[in-house]
């Protein structure tokens, strides 16, 4: 029997949704196609310059679905429309779309009739390409390197890039370019499961299990996908990132017990609606944690049963080229041209109206007692100065602490906000400029406030137990800001930002901000009240 293999079905939609790429036409010599490097260099330079500031049709498309939902609640709607504008912003080129522009992935299907002149390296020419890219948009460098088993620092580069060429018969060279923000990377989950789970209860039980155990805080609204099976753990993850990207959606619905593998919509609606109980709805509370799932079943080892999560993030970015006998074409991306959406002005006001509003300065405290009086749920908007300070630079006031026995002054008496912008282009305040997740933060809460810092913190999703516990002990305040709305932030929302201390460290230094009417919902109250707990 044949082996049939989840490529035969990858699908990267319609000829219509892709134009010509203004790249020289292949040569064809004795029958095979012949590709110049530099052609496959430039083509990755700009598949990832492109994705840094534009979108699918369908992840707007997704927000838009929120937006005019008559499910959402109203914080859906702000978070949707918000989203929006910053894809709308994001498409001038001047802001990325997230701050987190990502690890450099390429998916690519080469055919065993394509050559390469000079016989070079396409790994080499795609993570050359993707390396230009980073540098001329002024991108993240968010890759570190290992200097020991413990030790390490940033590449400065980006690199490596994740890139996986298989080979598969024909004449054309399929790619699939991807910016994967660490936030939603790190949702990616694999098990080894019993095949007792192969029952319709015993399986929603698990899967209820994992979605809602995603959170917050890898930017929802997400498309969800679980694979189920494979002949190995590394196929079955490998099935869940292209399903992720829509690029298995061409899967047969049923098969006939041979090496098939399949899509299953029931098992898709199954997710939306384990996914809309959950409550987390588009971070800021709802019923649309999932604007769209994908349920993939594959052939598997009778005695093992992988089951894989994954998902993309409401900063989804990726694009496909193909080039071919008929020459380089890529795919369209959207491109707002309009100035303005009168939904997000309308939601934008109404949000801003019944907002409290509070002044952030180290010369007083007030702020302080102002946020500490505010229920969890509350949204707020805040202007004035706060400290940028995120993993690295924790580490080491951490052991600035442990040596000196109390934090350096400046990072006592303001707001903490977790984030890693992109580097300001020149005119510019900022680069882009969004939260990152809290949760990798909670340890250092404890030391940090008994030391008279990060009393109140700024960042995205939810928090464990152990800063919890901290926030209640020392009436504490967390504020989540909107994922993947770093655009918008840049544009709107940050008014300066400058290095202050470790400047060594690359995107992850700290930096003084000066906040304009940011807006926050109060995730975390003085009381320990959390508006992420599972009712």
């Amino acid at each position: 029997m044949p082996h049939v293999s989840i490529e035969q079905f990858i699908s990267f939609g319609p000829e219509s949704e892709f134009e010509p790429l203004a790249l020289p036409r292949p040569l064809q010599v004795n029958g095979r196609l012949m590709l110049e490097p530099e052609s496959i260099r430039k083509c990755a330079k700009l598949a990832f310059s492109r994705i840094a500031y534009r979108m699918p049709r369908s992840q707007l498309a997704a927000f838009s679905a929120v937006l005019e939902s008559p499910e959402s609640s109203v914080n859906e709607k702000f978070v949707a429309a918000s989203l929006l504008e910053n894809a709308r912003i994001a498409a001038k080129g001047t802001y990325p779309i997230c701050q987190d522009t990502g690890t450099a992935l390429v998916y690519g299907w080469r055919g065993d009739q394509v050559d390469i002149v000079h016989n070079e390296e396409i790994e080499d020419l795609l993570a050359g390409g993707a390396a230009e890219a980073y540098a001329q948009e002024s991108l993240r460098n968010s890759q570190l390197g290992p200097v020991s088993m413990i030790e390490e620092r940033n590449t400065r580069d980006n690199l490596p890039a994740g890139i996986q060429i298989r080979s598969v018969r024909g004449d054309s060279l399929a790619l699939v370019f991807v910016a994967k923000g660490g936030g939603s990377t790190s949702r990616t989950s694999l098990t080894m499961e019993s095949p007792a789970i192969l029952r319709q209860d015993r399986l929603e039980e698990t899967l209820r299990k994992r979605i809602q155990s995603l959170g917050p805080s890898g930017c929802p609204p997400y498309t969800i996908a679980m694979v189920l099976g494979g002949t190995s753990p590394s196929e079955t993850l490998y099935a869940a990132e292209l399903a992720a990207l829509g690029l298995l959606d061409n899967l047969p619905q049923s098969a006939g017990g041979d090496s098939t593998p399949l899509r299953d919509r029931f098992w898709e609606e199954k997710m939306l609606e384990i996914a809309k109980e959950s409550g987390i709805g588009a971070q800021w509370g709802g019923v649309h944690l999932a604007a769209a799932t994908r349920a993939i079943r594959l052939s598997r080892h009778a005695a093992n049963l992988p089951l894989a999560v994954a998902v993309s993030c409401a900063a989804n970015r990726h694009i496909a080229v193909i080039a071919g006998p008929k020459g380089w074409a890529i795919q369209k991306l959207a491109h707002y041209a309009k100035d303005s959406y009168p939904s997000f002005e309308t939601l934008r006001k109404n949000v801003f109206d019944a907002a409290p509003h509070i002044e952030l300065s180290k010369n007083s405290q007030d702020w302080l007692a102002q946020l500490r009086s505010f229920d969890a749920g509350t949204i707020v908007t805040l202007s004035g100065s706060v400290i940028v300070a995120r993993d690295a630079a924790h580490a080491r006031l951490l052991k600035i602490l442990e040596k000196e026995k109390h934090l350096p002054d400046w990072f006592v008496g303001l707001p903490v906000f977790y984030a890693g912008p992109t580097e300001a282009k020149p005119g510019h305040a900022t680069g882009a400029f969004g939260p990152t997740t809290a949760s990798r933060m909670d340890s250092y809460l404890e030391p940090f406030m008994n030391a008279g810092g990060s009393v109140v913190t700024i960042a995205k999703g939810s928090r464990g137990a152990e800063a919890k516990k901290a926030i209640i002990a020392h009436q504490g305040v967390y504020c989540a800001a909107i994922g993947g709305a770093a655009a918008l932030n840049a544009a709107h929302h940050i008014r300066s930002l400058s290095i202050i201390q470790f400047e060594d460290l690359g995107m992850e230094a700290v930096r003084a901000a000066t906040l304009e009417t940011l807006p926050v919902i109060i995730a975390i109250d003085a009381r320990g009240n959390d508006i992420y707990s599972k009712k």
